[in-house]
């Protein structure tokens, strides 16, 4: 996975459109729009397999661990502090073997302090679970070893303390349940290997291993239903969040959610090195758009723009906003592909090719749309207000121009100077 996508951060709107181009024709519905983030796409596929699409699942890990911290770090401590205790119990009393004692000490106290830090690391919450199912399953197979060594001493009752870690496995460990249900069945398994490997009697044999059965079986149920549950519970919450934050006539994203996306997408920016293509619509002449054909015509006219302008955000780090009257934006984060470069040209020509009548627009027959662009990348050289007023120079740019057109300015090779395009217009105003 790329290291963007792993270092998302956790209050970054994932954006994303259902829409796809499909031969330059576009397939959405008012569905889609009101669902379009990745967490509204999970909501249409459903929960198979346990498992959200890649972006999701990713904030849904880092949620899931969250939630369970409180608990697992105190096991975890707990369970350090027993190996210390119970190796060094064991050489005093040469109860174990130096290789149980050096495995104890060398790899599996590292091995849980390592899991621990992980827990306070955030940006690393990728290594949490793979840390603790390897913890949990090793610290199974030594509870399973002197489980089965004191059976074999005439103390059956240890047996009790196995099929406790099995449930501490599926129900307090906070593992998924893949990850779960991975450690618990090895555990379970290494446990009846053990039980034929030494030869122990064919009705205890038989009890425990049905037992064992049992009590997994009883673990995954309840951990499922409990992962199904935490799921539904964050897709339903970044459901209701992700409409929150949008117009309530476009169902792009408002411009609360916008000013708090390009602050985190700029950060983002800047830890990655990456770059911004910031692109500001503007409906030409709207204003007589709306006094020659009446408010209810305004309200459709900007739906149906904002639909268009929305099929520009395709991938999950994308963001469609209506900043207010009839002025919308869209944000591509990453280096400018050969698609990227024709976006702004090609949603233009969607606008007009909808053909909607405006007979006050010296631009066009149509209503039309003017679109500034601004590539930047988030250095030193430059701040987000000045990357945001760098497009909106680029608008004014192609209204004065003549409207109808795409104004593009690149950070790196304009020397344009902020602000100029506003001095010079009300300085034209004023003459």
């Amino acid at each position: 996975m790329p290291q963007l996508h792993r270092r998302i951060p956790d209050s970054l709107p994932v954006l994303a459109t259902g829409a796809r181009w499909r031969d330059g024709a576009s397939h959405v519905s008012t569905r889609d729009l009101d669902l379009s983030t990745l967490v509204g796409e999970q909501h249409r596929r459903g929960l198979a397999r346990l498992r959200f699409t890649r972006y999701v699942e990713e904030q849904f890990r880092q949620h899931y661990a969250d939630l369970n911290y409180p608990k697992v770090r105190p096991l975890l401590v707990i369970v350090t502090l027993a190996v210390v205790f119970l190796t060094g119990f064991g050489l005093a009393r040469d109860n174990i073997t130096p290789v149980t004692a050096t495995f104890g000490l060398a790899v599996l106290m590292p091995l849980l302090m390592a899991t621990l830090m992980a827990s306070y690391q955030r940006e690393r919450h990728y290594l949490y679970q793979p840390l603790l199912a390897a913890s949990t399953l090793l610290t199974g197979l030594i509870v399973t070893s002197v489980t089965l060594r004191a059976s074999l001493h005439g103390t059956p009752y240890y047996f009790a303390t196995e099929v406790a870690w099995i449930m501490i496995v599926w129900l307090i460990s906070g593992l998924l349940f893949w990850y779960a249900a991975t450690t618990a069945l090895t555990i379970t398994a290494t446990y009846i290997w053990g039980l034929f490997h030494w030869k122990f009697g064919l009705h205890e044999t038989a009890f425990e291993a049905i037992l064992l059965a049992a009590v997994n079986a009883v673990g995954a149920l309840c951990c499922f239903q409990l992962e199904v549950t935490a799921r539904q519970s964050f897709r339903n919450k970044g459901i209701l969040e992700d409409l929150a934050e949008r117009d309530g006539l476009t169902g792009l994203y408002n411009r609360r959610a916008y000013n708090a996306y390009m602050e985190r997408i700029w950060r983002q920016s800047r830890r990655d090195g990456g770059q911004i293509t910031i692109m500001l619509f503007d409906i030409d002449h709207f204003k007589a758009y709306n006094d020659l054909y009446g408010h209810q015509a305004g309200d459709d006219a900007l739906k149906r723009v904002a639909k268009v302008i929305s099929l520009g955000a395709q991938r999950p780090l994308d963001c469609a906003a209506r900043l207010g009257g009839e002025e919308m934006s869209l944000v591509l984060y990453g280096p400018p592909s050969d698609f990227s470069r024709e976006l702004p040209q090609h949603l233009r020509q969607r606008v007009e090719t909808m053909e909607i009548p405006h007979a006050e627009s010296g631009a066009s027959r149509f209503l039309t749309v003017s679109v500034g662009v601004a590539v930047v990348a988030a250095n030193g050289e430059r701040s987000l207000k000045g990357a945001i007023q760098l497009a909106d120079e680029a608008l004014y740019q192609a209204k004065e121009d003549g409207r109808n057109r795409v104004v593009v300015k690149d950070a790196g090779s304009s020397h344009i100077e902020t602000g100029r395009f506003r001095a010079d217009r009300k300085r034209a105003v004023g003459s």
